[in-house]
Order: C-alpha cells, then structure tokens, then sequence
C-alpha cells in the first residue's frame, strides 16, 4: 500500500508531467493561441507550476519576439498566481512593448500593490507612464515614492527621468544631490543625475557629480555630453576653451556619430575662436543631420570666419529656402550674401526682409506705442536676466512686478524703434516724436568737434539704444555707428553704419579710424561684438563681452571718449553724456585701457541702478548672464 506523501508526490509528478506535456503541445501547435486554453488546468494542479510555465513557456515566447503568446500565458499566470508580482511586472514590460499602456500601468500598479516596498516595481510604474505621454503622473508616482529613489540608487533613473520630464527641477536634483556618484549602478544614472542638477541651476554640483562618476568608472557619451555642458554653463574661460572641449571630444571617440555632440563640440570650438578646427564637426552633424537648423547655422558662421565667404552664403540661403519666414535666417543670408560680394541677392532679400516686418506693424507709431501695453507679458526676457538687473537696482522700495512690467516696456519699445527706423522710412519723423531736448547734446559735442578731431562715444545695450540714431541726424552732428545692420541697408541712416556683418574686423577697424580721422563722432557698443569668440571680463558678478578696442582707438588716435546712454524721462528719450579719461602724457596703452575700462564700467553701474525701462535687457551685457548657481541647495 502507498504512504499519503508517497501518493502526493507521485500525483504532482504526474501533474508536473501532464504541465510539460501541454507546455510542449503549445510550442508544437501553429497557432500556439489556440492551444493556450489547455494551460490553466495543469497549471493548477503543479505544484509551483508558475517555475516550468516562466522558464519552458514564457521565456522561449519573449526571446522569440512572440509577444502574444506571451501575454496570453502570463494572463493564465496571473490569474492562477495572483498574489505573485513577477508575472505581473513582465507582463506590464510586455504590454508596453505592444504601446497597450492602460494595461501595462494596472498590471505595474497591481505588482507594486503585491509588494509594496519594491522599488524596481515602483520604477516600472513610473517608466511606463513616462513611456505612455502621461508625465504628470508619473512625477505624482516618483513624489509619492521619492524615498525609495534616494535609498536605492540602482533604481533612481526611473524617478530622476520622470522629475526631469514634468519639469520639477528641484525635485530631480533634489534626488540626485542624495545619491553617492560612487556608487551608482551604471553611467546611465550618473548622466540623468548631472542632467537633473544642471536643470536646477545646481552647475557646481553637476560638475563634481560628474567628475566623480567618471572615476568610479561611469564613462559614456551622454555623461560626457551632460558634463560638457555643465562646464559651458559655469562658463569661465577655462570651462569655454579647455574642459567643455575636452568632454565633448572624449564623449566623440565613445559615439562619433552622435550629432548632438558633434554640434556641442563644434559649437564650443567656434566660441572658442577655433574657426576651421569647427568646421568638420559641424559638417558631419549636417551630413548626418540635414533638418537641424542651429547647427547649420553654426557651419555658415565658422565658414564665415575662414573666409569661405560664397561658402557661407549658401548654407544661410538653404536655411532660408527651409524656413523662409524666420527673421534670423533671412537678415544672416543678408549679411552673408553681402560679404561674398553677390549684392544684387543681398539687395532683393533685404528688400523683402524689410517689406514683411513692415506689414507686420501698425499704421502709425502712435498706435504702435500703444499696444506694446498689450505685449508685456510675452516679451521673451530670460529670468536670468531680470534676476540680475534687480540685483542692481536703486530703489530698493520699488515693487517687483512692476518694476518688471516696466522692463519689459523698455525692451519692447526700443526694438519698436528697430523696426520703424528700418521698415518705415516714409514715416520716420513720427517715431522721432518721442525725442526729448536735443540742443544739450549739441553743445555738448560742439567744443569736442572744434578740435578738428573726432570723437569716441562708447555705450552699451541699454535703453533706447536706436533713438540715438534719429538724434544726431536730426542735429545734424556728422557720426558713425558700427553696427550689425548689413551695408546694403536703404534707410536714410545707412550711410551713418560701419557694418560688422559683412566686413572682416580689419575693414572695421580702418573704417574706424578713416571716420576719427575725418571729425566723425564714432559710437561703439563696447559690450557687443559680432564675433562668436568676442572676449569677455567680469562685471557685477556676470560674465560679459567687452571689447577694448575703443580705449585702443582713443588711445592710438589721441582723441577724446564719452559714455553715452539714451534713457527715458518723463515719456521722451534724454541722453546721458560723460567724459571718460584722456590718455596722461607717456601713458602706456594698456595702462590707459585698464582705467578707462573702469570708469565705463562705473558709468554703465549707476545706469542700470536708474529706472527698469532704461535696461533693454537683449544682447551686449545681457547675453551671457547666466542664473545664480544653486549648488549650496540641499
């Protein structure tokens, strides 16, 4: 007679034999679908059958990309096993893969329900949300289970990514910051984890975070890539030239057909003033790449600056044949066309270019004026910027907000002036109404001018910078103004312009020094230059171009320099006018250009404590202003 252990043991063999039997069937079977019903009755009666159905059934399945049949075991599975999570994880994973994603996130939530304290499935949970478009909930999901991410770092990139994608910067580099870089799991957590605190402005955390997952072995192109830009963002002159380079370069020889570093790289090295060592990787990226339209433009511009003028020419206009309507692209083909000499092209497309903006503005400027108040709010200003101009503001009583809105005026109007200046010149005088008393300036100027020399006014991009334009032609004070505009400029004003967009810097500087020399007043935005590697110094705590070249010029042709700033009193453009030093008998050139660099730079101080509407906030100081770096953050 046989023992009850005996006969159970011998039943389960049966039932273990009778599982592999259907398991075989299935796999042997045309439509294995058909079979699959046959599953759920052995699989019962096995004891532990879920082992044989995973290893003999599924797996082949899954490896054999038969996703169906897979699913439908798993199904069977779960519903013999439903206090198991593994079947439900994988055929979450499985669901996904076939985009069924109401399905994949019960099953990812049910198995997360089994087993609770698992990160691994709460990090499926959130993937697949992620994964499905629904961002927000996945940041619901990561904030709820946030903790799990910071003790477990193995699974932190679900949390991080999904953070990162709903925008919720201090979330994500809040995650990272509670991570250790030497003991993450793999470089794909280590590159969302500097993405996460460069996100947050964390830049010198992001740095060191990066630096220690590359010496605990975590090396990758994306990382490389991340910490590149990192470097970029702290933006010292080492971080520009050497250490962004260097990362860009290492992150090339692990992915050299990765298009996004082959455009940071290439970009680096233009910034960099490394014109032809930029030229092969911005032309691979293109090759590679052709629709994207930043990086072409990179191309055009390192061409420009080796001289392969026609070059040049043609990537801006096959920019422009792909976005025709796009501002930048067609004042970039302008100048580029210009300065390979085919000025009939250059001539017909300004033309257009100024025909377009034309329409888009209001009959007159009085109606033009009077809907800026309707454009604050879309005024694009980085915050950055505002941050630091209320840094250096006078009146510290002032409400944010308005003080904002009156910013944002100021930046409006003087770009209006742009506008009208060029694209109405039939109706010009009606923008010069907002000119203030001009007989000061005159004055101002007169003794100057007596000399027999000329003069050079040095300002910046602050207030209404184009009214300056409409005043020394209505006074008649005889001026030149280097400038970006093009030379085949129509205006009336275009013969006042020494343009940078189609000169080479040499040119530029002669035409400078013919107009001194000729009793010219020669105004210069000293903190704007054309060139991409235009050198920078330090002023309140930024980052800003400069150039030297006025005190060099000053200094060289022995004439006098002015501060000059247009500013707005009471609705009309008044003009703030300084002497800046004179050269002392025997002063060396560099000496003389350390003080009067000073002295512009105090200068330009007290005119950004003035008013919010007198900053502009757009190119020369503002351009590189970079957010206060929140690394010291917990």
């Amino acid at each position: 007679m046989v023992d009850t252990a005996t006969a159970n043991r011998l039943a389960g063999a049966d039932a273990t034999a009778r599982l592999r039997e259907v398991i075989k069937q299935i796999h042997a079977s045309a439509d294995p679908l058909r079979e699959m019903p046959m599953l759920e009755p052995v699989l019962r009666q096995a004891a532990d059958g879920w082992r044989d159905a995973r290893r003999l059934l599924v797996s082949p399945f899954v490896r054999e990309g038969k996703t169906g049949p897979a699913i439908a075991a798993l199904e069977i599975m779960v519903a013999v096993y439903p206090a198991r999570a593994d079947e439900r994880r994988l055929l979450a994973s499985l669901f996904g893969r076939i985009e069924q994603w109401e399905r994949a996130i019960a099953e990812a939530d049910a198995a997360a329900g089994i087993e609770p304290g698992a990160a691994a499935l709460h990090a499926a949970r959130i993937q697949l949300r992620v994964q499905a478009g629904r961002v927000g909930e996945a940041a619901e999901v990561a904030r709820a289970t946030r903790s799990m991410a910071e003790s477990e770092s193995g699974e932190a990139y679900a949390w991080l990514m999904a953070f990162v994608r709903n925008g919720d910067a201090a979330e994500a580099a809040g995650v990272a910051a509670a991570l250790d870089p030497l003991e993450l799991p793999n470089e794909r957590v280590a590159t969302m984890a500097v993405r996460a605190l460069l996100e947050d402005a964390r830049v010198e955390a992001a740095i060191r975070f990066g630096a220690a997952a590359l010496s605990a072995g975590h090396d990758c192109a994306a990382l490389r890539s991340s910490l590149g830009l990192a470097h970029l963002r702290r933006g010292t002159e080492e971080d520009r030239k050497t250490h962004a380079v260097a990362h860009f370069e290492a992150g090339l020889n692990a992915a050299p057909a990765d298009v996004r570093l082959l455009t940071l790289h290439g970009e680096t090295l233009l910034r960099a003033g490394r014109y032809k060592e930029a030229l092969a990787p911005l032309a691979q990226a293109i090759e590679l790449a052709p629709d994207l339209e930043q990086t072409r433009a990179f191309y055009a511009r390192a061409l420009r600056y080796t001289l392969q003028y026609d070059a040049a020419a043609d990537q801006m206009m096959h920019l422009l044949e792909k976005s025709p309507e796009k501002p930048l692209w067609q004042r970039g083909a302008i100048s580029a066309l210009s300065q390979a000499g085919r000025k009939q092209e250059a001539e017909a497309l300004f033309g257009q270019y100024v025909a377009q903006r034309g329409q888009r503005l209001p009959a007159t400027f009085k109606e033009a004026m009077a809907q800026l108040e309707e454009r604050l709010d879309t005024a694009p200003i980085p915050q950055a910027r505002m941050d630091w101009a209320w840094s250096m503001r006078g009146d510290t009583g002032i409400d944010r907000a308005q003080w904002e809105r009156r910013a944002r005026w100021g930046h409006l109007v003087d770009h209006l002036l742009f506008d009208w200046l060029e694209c109405r010149e039939e109706s010009v005088e009606e923008a010069m109404q907002v000119l203030g008393e001009l007989d000061t300036g005159e004055r101002f100027f007169a003794p100057l001018l007596a000399a027999g020399k000329g003069v050079v006014v040095a300002t910046a991009h602050v207030g209404p910078m184009y009214a300056g334009l409409m005043a020394l032609e209505l006074v008649g004070i005889p001026s030149r103004w280097l400038a970006t505009a093009p030379n085949i400029a129509q205006s009336s004003y275009a013969a006042a312009l020494i343009s940078t967009a189609d000169q080479t810097e040499a040119q530029v500087a002669k035409a400078c020094m013919r107009a001194l020399g000729s009793g010219y007043v020669l105004c210069l935005a000293i903190d704007g230059a054309a060139n991409p590697a235009a050198p920078r110094t330090t002023f309140e705590g930024q980052e800003v171009t400069y150039s030297s070249f006025a005190s060099h010029l000053a200094h060289r042709m022995g004439v006098p320099s002015v501060f000059y700033a247009p500013r707005w009193e009471n609705g009309r453009v008044a003009y703030t006018l300084e002497m800046l030093p004179a050269a002392n008998p025997g002063e060396d050139a560099e000496a003389y250009a350390q003080r009067w660099q000073q002295a512009y730079f105090e200068r330009l101080r007290e005119h950004l404590a003035g008013p919010p509407e007198n900053l502009r906030l757009s190119g020369g100081i503002w351009r590189h202003v970079k957010a206060a770096d929140r690394s010291a953050l917990q």
